[in-house]
């Protein structure tokens, strides 16, 4: 059986789905082969412009230019960005996403058939999301998130809405499911 592992968030440059260099590096220290770690983020074309740093007030207002878009605009938005997401989830027989802050309202928003949302474990971590998909989901949330801490949450770590990758707990979280999604759990 494949597993991939991806990220699933909200686009700071919409010109771009490349991974930051905080995501890329929770991507390197997962228990898994290279070629289960998915390089993109939402939603998944290649062919956009590489990663490029973006200023927090700037990332911030287009996370909420997002979020009314895909109240207003949803069936443009998701006739556009579904194939795209849906073909990358297709691609491995599980997959193990990392929907960060907006990630799990955007997948919960494209309408995905039962047969792709079968092979998901969603791990939610600082979630915003009041379409959440019918999919195992783990959120995770933190009292010293004052975007999400008021939101439902299974796990409490330690982290703000923009530091929940540099927390332990996370990662281990994470490798544990890595392990039991692989088979390799005691």
């Amino acid at each position: 059986m494949r597993l991939q592992v991806l990220h699933l968030t909200g686009q700071s440059d919409p010109r771009s789905c490349a991974l930051s260099p905080v995501q890329d590096a929770f991507l390197d220290r997962l228990p898994v082969p290279e070629t289960a770690k998915v390089r993109l983020n939402f939603p998944y074309d290649a062919a956009l412009a590489p990663y490029h740093a973006v200023p927090l007030w700037l990332a911030s207002l287009r996370h909420l230019v997002l979020f009314w878009r895909i109240r207003l605009l949803r069936a443009r938005w998701t006739r556009r960005n579904r194939p795209l997401v849906e073909a990358q989830l297709r691609a491995a027989d599980r997959t193990l996403v990392l929907a960060g802050s907006i990630g799990l309202d955007l997948l919960g928003r494209l309408g995905l058939p039962a047969e792709v949302l079968d092979r998901l474990t969603v791990v939610a971590y600082g979630a915003v999301a009041t379409r959440p998909p019918a999919c195992r989901t783990i959120r995770v949330g933190s009292r010293s998130d004052h975007l999400a801490r008021w939101w439902p949450h299974d796990v409490e770590v330690s982290a703000g809405h923009l530091d929940y990758l540099a927390a332990p707990e996370l990662a281990a979280l994470c490798a544990g499911l890595v392990a039991e999604l692989t088979g390799e759990a005691a």
